[in-house]
């Protein structure tokens, strides 16, 4: 998953941001509402964690913006209030609400259950061939056995086996996979790509399709 977080308390943003990234997703952070607003609307997410209090807007003027340009994207809001009138209003212009203090286990199986609403047919099995993820057990299998990933390895893999077939660009992998600090012109994709085809193909097997200066797709290839 790839999670846009707003929040100005940077020891907060950090908190969320590292255990996120142990949960292979990665994470971008904005410090105030405008700047939070500017990269959801520039960006794709499968999820935005907002603090109710920003600097220089509240939660419901942010969600309404970021509605108006990405409306399926969900929204989870968190904050001190704890007054149920709030908690109401908040409701009607995101999806979920956590309460601070907060834990960091729930706020990321609140998040996966949000970023899976609307995706029933994508399920949280995915399949192709006999090589099977599971993104809730963060677990791939190759005619069953395990296939041990790094993070990266997981969510790069997890990121093309969704969109089987679809041609997907360096840049479409790094905007996915990693967060907005990454180097645009590093060769980190081709890296994790040659790593993944390591573990996972042979001579006789390919799952990652080269397409000359596009780049990759997701398919089972025999010869």
């Amino acid at each position: 998953m790839k999670i846009l977080v707003i929040e100005d308390e940077a020891a907060i943003a950090t908190f969320i941001k590292k255990g996120l990234e142990a949960e292979l997703c990665a994470v971008d952070i904005a410090p105030t509402g405008a700047q939070g607003i500017s990269l959801a609307t520039m960006n794709t997410y499968d999820a935005i964690v907002m603090d109710f209090h920003l600097p220089d807007l509240v939660g419901d003027e942010i969600s309404a913006m970021i509605r108006n340009a990405k409306p399926s994207v969900p929204i989870l809001v968190l904050s001190v209030e704890a007054d149920i009138d709030i908690k109401v209003d908040m409701l009607s212009v995101c999806d979920d609400y956590m309460t601070k203090p907060f834990s960091l286990r729930e706020l990321t199986v609140r998040l996966r259950a949000l970023s899976r609403r609307g995706e029933v047919l994508h399920g949280n099995v995915l399949k192709v061939g006999k090589l099977v993820l599971d993104s809730n057990k963060c677990t791939v299998t190759l005619n069953g056995k395990p296939v041990p990933l790094r993070n990266k390895e997981f969510a790069l893999l997890e990121y093309l086996m969704r969109n089987e077939g679809i041609v997907l660009s360096r840049e479409m992998m790094l905007e996915h996979v990693w967060d907005m600090n990454t180097d645009p012109f590093t060769n980190t994709v081709d890296t994790h790509i040659r790593l993944l085809r390591k573990k996972l193909e042979t001579e006789k097997r390919r799952f990652i399709q080269t397409v000359p200066k596009r780049g990759y797709f997701f398919s089972v290839s025999k010869s």
